[in-house]
């Protein structure tokens, strides 16, 4: 269990030694806060502190206390001391910042900063101020530009254009503050980034506006999902934000990839309940920002993580069963989730670490590594899986999910491409037919669009297209009523200009078998854009519909 926490804390962070330190001295903090709350002993009250001056006592009574605490929890007695009396500090300065809140108004808001070890800011501001106020208040402190810093409370990034008390911001708050770089060259790269986002999701809302086929969302086995616009748009923009941030956690941008998943967040929460109990994309979202939460080593945030965790673990369970026996139904297998999985438990591990839940903390860490020891692959079979002309990804997916099996890993990447492809020309198809029925346009009813099916069967008995089309958007699709309207009512058709220009795809079939554009196009005005009647018509009249005066026979 112990190489497991090790393992967490030295992830991408070269002040290895420093953090284990600090860790090391939260959860002796942690664990005597808990012994102090069972024991109702409050340390801003006499025999610990005097009450008419709020300030501290004699060491007696705290030095008691760090022996019997050392005694029990088995902590060194100076270690024990010495969080005691910060315990001391932090209870009597909350006294003090509560009457000057009463009095004042003013609030105390901490500040941890993301990438500065145990650096806390205490500031004094007004709640009904705007954000941007702490913001440059921090700005100044830290004399580093305002553009740098990013404020996080309550899991989201506080908008610098609100006030602090409509974003949930309370007297005595921590809030972490995130510093997007240090060196000259690094500022502008990072405010590139982060004007990025918005520009973002400015773009995505181009791209996912109106009938747009640009973006497209898919289920994890590649079929389309049909979703209002609105949803899909949130949904859409929300999930480009997630991808974005993964791409800076790559990066170790952990404090823009927080910016990002922050952001997705906002979006994805637009979305109806029911829409997010279909797709599985916020809780991975929840994972990825517990893991941002720990990469910049931010203790004050395991409230939010824990929270987020919770949400991710219920939704893991939902999508996948308890033990992933649901996901074993469906696929036949569980390699590529599992990680998810272990991902899960690490991080619930540590937050049961810094919660003081030992025991659970304990067995989830020696699960974690279990799990870890299940999803290595062979390096022999990913080579061979190499040769064959498989991808990594595709190499090691196969192997997890055939628990390392060489041919059964090879039959099971070939199933999913096909699987794949399959499904690409289905959707192709999808897109193919709901491009036609918005050129066909809609029925009378302004709901539903005119159907390309119908259209061809009509026109396949003989019927001008033109007339087909006009026909079935006045009977909504009734090929019934159609029928009798191109039939017995034709006048109360609407059949558009014939004049107007033809579609260059029904020229060129014409023009394939020989005849000139010109003609073809007069043809094809003529027949109401029927190829096969103007073909017919070409072939009666050689040619040249204007030089020669000639009949066609038209089908009944």
């Amino acid at each position: 269990m112990i190489k497991c926490i090790l393992w967490y804390v030295i992830i991408n962070n070269s002040n290895f030694f420093v953090m284990s330190q600090n860790l090391k001295f939260d959860n002796i903090l942690s664990r005597i806060r808990e012994q102090l709350n069972l024991n109702k002993i409050k340390l801003w009250l006499p025999p610990y502190a005097d009450t008419t001056t709020v300030e501290s006592h004699t060491d007696e009574g705290l030095c008691a206390l760090a022996v019997k605490y050392s005694s029990l929890l088995n902590f060194d007695k100076e270690m024990c001391l010495t969080a005691l009396k910060q315990l001391q500090k932090h209870s009597l300065d909350r006294v003090k910042e509560k009457e000057v809140f009463k009095e004042t108004g003013l609030a105390t808001i901490k500040i941890k900063v993301s990438s500065r070890i145990s650096q806390i800011l205490s500031l004094q501001i007004h709640l009904s101020d705007m954000a941007e106020k702490l913001i440059q208040k921090v700005s100044d402190l830290l004399c580093i530009p305002k553009e740098r810093i990013k404020l996080v409370a309550n899991g989201k990034v506080l908008n610098d254009k609100l006030d602090l008390f409509t974003q949930g911001v309370k007297n005595g708050m921590n809030i972490m503050a995130m510093l997007l770089a240090e060196k000259p060259q690094e500022l502008i790269e990072h405010e590139k980034r982060v004007n990025a986002v918005e520009g973002t999701k400015e773009d995505l809302a181009l791209l996912t506006s109106g009938s747009s086929s640009y973006l497209q969302l898919e289920d994890q086995s590649g079929r389309r999902l049909n979703l209002p616009e609105a949803e899909r748009n949130a949904l859409v923009t929300a999930m480009a934000l997630h991808e974005k941030g993964r791409a800076a956690l790559k990066r170790e941008d952990y404090s823009l990839a927080l910016v990002n998943y922050l952001e997705a967040d906002e979006k994805f929460s637009t979305c109806t309940s029911e829409l997010l109990k279909c797709v599985d994309n916020y809780a991975l979202l929840h994972l990825d920002i517990a893991w941002c939460y720990l990469c910049l080593g931010n203790v004050s945030q395991i409230p939010d993580a824990e929270k987020r965790l919770k949400e991710c673990e219920n939704k893991f369970h939902q999508s996948y069963g308890t033990n992933m026996e649901r996901l074993l139904a469906i696929k036949g297998s569980t390699g590529n989730e599992a990680v998810l999985f272990l991902r899960l438990h690490l991080l619930q591990g540590i937050v049961y670490y810094h919660t003081n839940k030992s025991v659970e903390a304990r067995e989830l860490l020696r699960r974690t590594e279990d799990e870890l020891k299940c999803l290595k692959v062979d390096d022999a079979s990913l080579c061979a899986l190499f040769e064959l002309g498989f991808t990594q990804i595709e190499a090691r997916i196969g192997l997890r999910a055939t628990k390392g099996n060489l041919n059964a890993a090879a039959d099971y990447i070939h199933k999913r491409r096909q699987e794949r492809a399959e499904m690409k020309k289905k959707n192709l198809e999808q897109e193919k037919l709901e491009k036609e029925k918005r050129r066909l346009g809609l029925c009378a009813d302004g709901v539903h669009y005119v159907e390309p099916r119908f259209v061809n069967q009509l026109v396949d008995m003989g019927f001008a297209y033109y007339k087909v089309v006009a026909a079935l958007q006045k009977s909504n699709n009734n090929i019934g009523t159609a029928l009798q309207l191109i039939q017995e009512q034709p006048h109360l058709l609407q059949i558009p200009n014939l004049k107007q220009k033809v579609d260059k795809v029904f020229i060129t079939q014409v023009t394939a078998m020989g005849f000139d554009p010109r003609m073809a196009k007069v043809a094809l005005q003529r027949n109401n854009l029927d190829i096969d009647r103007a073909v017919a018509e070409l072939l009666a009249c050689g040619g040249n519909i204007e030089d020669i005066d000639c009949k066609l026979c038209i089908l009944a």
